[in-house]
């Protein structure tokens, strides 16, 4: 009997235990200005519509580029124009095609009245008669036969960009070539057309180099950048180690910071070129107007941050593609807002400091802008308030801007006081929020 009525006050006493709610306990977030990441340079978007639709630029890029002012973009080159036949636009003729046309003056647009600094060409697909198999839609292989030929095309519309543009053309790729989601290449066959493309672009006195890697997700990234690396011929041609975030969601922080440990080793900065979670996204309508979709995507920009260190991010996109906005421009959806507490805060020149938190689900990222201010963003990841107790960062205000479900742009006034080094602050449930200390 007495074993019985200890097991059962045992389990009463659990019982109780978990009733306690989650945010009843305080999450304790501590800040290491001491310890340097990464610096921030830019972060970015995407500006590939020339691939979906029948022109390079649209109202949504419009937008963004006033109202962000990425100084890094990456754009979308169609190699492979539709509704045309090769020898149509074959040779010469390329450059001259009004879709090659609109890229051309977007790019000098961006650059000229919206102050882009860095360019990003990449390109998704060739033309049948340069794949080994053509009827293939994905896993196309180039033929070794037709790498000149389509190094020349890239050759003459980097030289057009440059010379009658004003634009240079600063890193190029084949998006996802590891993967092969269109074009696909093996570490040597990279290694081989890399050979090939650097040297023609250098003879030509262009500067482009190659993204290291351009992975289609993280996972794999290390593999696949690191067997690239094997042959010191292309060292000089390889810019920054770059990857894709998709299908990211539930893999370990670990995989992250392989990427991070990676570029290290070998003094590159990390770019996530596509910044998002799920690219199968567009299969459910309106996901991307959603709050889920605000929230998941905030979470992986933490990861990527954090974790990979990355210096650039370029979001997927700023364009009507997975849009952050409607089309008309008239609603801005969550992932917008997202994007904003990242541009406004956590940009060109912001110093990403250490921090961690006793709590998994809220996520810490603190950084130290060139003006001196401090920034901390928390995200709380739960669906209840929760409490944390912040450590390591002094000043005399605290300001708030926070994002959630019912409100997307809170901006609040000295929302805490810090005593000898410490701060308290109250988190909404599942809410995006940075704290500008000064």
């Amino acid at each position: 009997m007495n074993f019985q009525k200890s097991l059962k006050f045992n389990m009463l006493i659990a019982v109780l235990l978990l009733s306690i709610p989650a945010g009843a306990q305080k999450a304790k977030v501590q800040v290491y200005p001491e310890v340097k990441k990464q610096v921030i340079q830019s972060i970015g978007g995407n500006y590939c519509q020339a691939n979906y639709a029948a022109h390079a630029w649209d109202a949504i890029g419009e937008a963004t580029l006033k109202e962000f002012r990425p100084s890094h973009v990456r754009v979308a080159l169609p190699m492979k124009l539709r509704d045309m036949a090769f020898n149509d636009y074959r040779g010469e003729k390329y450059t001259r095609q009004p879709l090659v046309i609109e890229v051309l003056e977007s790019l000098k647009r961006m650059k000229n009245e919206f102050g882009v600094k860095n360019f990003t060409i990449s390109v998704w697909d060739l033309p049948d008669e340069f794949i080994a198999d053509p009827s293939k839609k994905s896993q196309r292989v180039l033929k070794p036969e037709s790498y000149d030929e389509v190094i020349q095309m890239l050759t003459d519309f980097f030289l057009k960009a440059k010379n009658e543009y004003g634009v240079e053309v600063d890193n190029f790729s084949f998006n996802e070539s590891d993967g092969g989601y269109q074009i696909i290449f093996s570490p040597q066959q990279t290694i081989d057309f890399i050979k090939k493309a650097g040297k023609k672009f250098r003879e030509a006195g262009l500067k482009t180099k190659f993204l290291w890697a351009d992975t289609a997700q993280t996972r794999g990234t290390v593999e696949f950048a690191t067997r690239i690396k094997a042959d010191t011929a292309i060292w000089k041609f390889l810019g920054p180690l770059c990857f894709h975030s998709w299908w990211s969601e539930k893999i370990s922080d670990n995989e992250f910071e392989r990427i991070a440990g990676l570029a290290k080793a070998w003094n590159k900065e990390v770019w996530c070129s596509e910044l998002g979670f799920d690219a199968m996204s567009w299969k459910i309508k309106d996901m991307n107007k959603s709050w889920d979709y605000g929230l998941r995507f905030a979470k992986i920009s933490h990861r990527m941050m954090k974790y990979a260190e990355v210096e650039v991010s370029l979001y997927w996109t700023w364009q009507n593609n997975y849009a952050i906005m409607s089309a008309d421009l008239s609603e801005k959806y969550p992932s917008y807002y997202v994007t904003r507490h990242q541009v406004d805060f956590l940009n060109n020149g912001t110093q990403v400091v250490h921090s961690q938190s006793s709590d998994g689900d809220i996520l810490p990222i603190s950084a130290l802008r060139p003006d001196g201010t401090k920034i901390l963003q928390l995200i709380n990841m739960k669906k209840t308030e929760a409490e944390a107790e912040i450590t390591g960062f002094d000043g005399k205000t605290v300001d708030l801007v926070s994002t959630t479900q019912a409100n997307n742009w809170e901006e609040l006034k000295n929302v805490a006081k810090i005593k000898k080094g410490t701060m308290l602050v109250k988190l909404k449930p599942e809410s995006v929020n940075t704290f500008i200390i000064r």
